[in-house]
């Protein structure tokens, strides 16, 4: 019988999926600590603020709009069911704690489905495309990609996998509170 290695080779791959699924939705994922960006010291205007990305209205901007206060980057896509998950949550901490640093999402798709989960959600935090791979640049490994900025530039964490709203505090907490 010919192509009999499909179906051990399709069930593998299946159980692989799953597992993959399981292990970023228990938030096992975990963090890829990036205590040293990739060029330490980066100020202003260098480094990941010259990073880019386009608006949801399809203006070119970047995270220098955001230089001046910690910044949350959470990237996102509507087929990813753990990326749906955890956006209200982010959206519950931009409502409590948007003071104290700003929240950036970024949808790994286009235009169009990013629109339609940003609705479905509710969310009301500054939603982009990330069409120049941030999410690759910025450590991220998996869906979906949290990365923490100071308010310097610097990449303090990069972690792949759901962030539940308590979680998102205490790393909050964590990682911002020199800041």
């Amino acid at each position: 019988m010919p192509n009999q290695w499909r179906r051990p080779l399709i069930g593998a791959l299946a159980i692989y999926v799953v597992a993959a699924s399981v292990f970023l939705v228990t938030g096992r994922g975990g963090s890829q600590d990036q205590l040293e960006p990739k060029n330490t010291g980066q100020t202003f205007n260098q480094g990941l603020y010259s990073l880019e990305f386009t608006t949801l209205d399809g203006v070119k901007t970047s995270f220098a709009d955001y230089a001046g206060a910690p910044l949350i980057v959470n990237f996102f896509a509507s087929w990813c069911t753990p990326c749906v998950k955890e956006m209200p949550d982010f959206q519950q901490l931009y409502e409590r704690h948007g003071e104290r640093f700003q929240i950036l999402g970024l949808a790994v798709e286009g235009q169009r489905p990013a629109r339609q989960i940003v609705e479905l959600t509710g969310v009301t935090y500054p939603v982009g495309l990330d069409d120049s791979d941030l999410l690759v640049e910025l450590g991220g490994v998996a869906m979906p990609t949290t990365v923490f900025i100071s308010k310097q530039g610097e990449l303090l964490e990069s972690h792949s996998g759901v962030l539940t709203y308590s979680n998102l505090i205490s790393r909050t907490e964590k990682l911002f509170s020199n800041e």
